[in-house]
């Protein structure tokens, strides 16, 4: 009887198919290990940008009087008109509105302050800010009006740039409205 042993054909074999399951398990790990953070962060790009966003139509519901610097003027030689900021006068507690009484009402303020995008509020008590996209996205944001939109109706456009290599850019526009139709300006 002849015993069993590994010829070198076998030993040649069993390297190349353990290299190669190695190797597909080191370019899975280094594809996850790359996609994760990628991912994670686009998604708290995004959140931010959404809530910001979601603030925005929650307060502009309760605007009374827009600042006359946030006021919107088309020039003769432009159909468009952005703004970098965009300050307003409405509710203090925006779940409780009332539009006979101004009394409670505060000033908000939408801008880029030290590279993040900020609400700002002003009222008796003081001031507030509260950070909407963190300055490590280096957000952007435009208020716009175009010729043709209704009064009461502009568009804001929020852009967030990823710290990733290579870095990822989320864009989200939205149009908002002021729902009362009498808005000092």
């Amino acid at each position: 009887m002849r015993k069993k042993t590994f010829t070198l054909i076998d030993l040649v074999l069993s390297i190349v198919l353990m290299s190669s399951i190695i190797m597909m398990v080191y370019c899975v790990y280094t594809f996850f290990a790359r996609q994760v953070p990628y991912n994670r962060e686009r998604y708290d790009m995004l959140s931010q940008i959404n809530y910001a966003l979601e603030d925005m139509k929650v307060r502009l519901v309760s605007a009374s009087q827009i600042d006359a610097g946030s006021l919107f003027s088309l020039t003769t030689t432009s159909f468009s008109d952005a703004k970098q900021k965009f300050k307003f006068f409405g509710e203090k507690d925006i779940y409780k509105i009332t539009p006979n009484d101004t009394a409670d009402d505060i000033w908000y303020e939408y801008r880029i302050d030290n590279k993040s995008l900020i609400l700002e509020t002003h009222g008796v008590a003081g001031a507030t800010k509260e950070i909407l996209v963190d300055s490590r996205y280096q957000p952007q944001v435009a208020f716009e009006w175009y010729e043709g939109y209704e009064p009461n109706f502009f568009t804001v456009v929020i852009t967030a740039k990823g710290t990733t290599n290579p870095p990822v850019e989320i864009s989200r526009t939205e149009g908002i409205r002021f729902w009362f139709v009498d808005v000092k300006q």
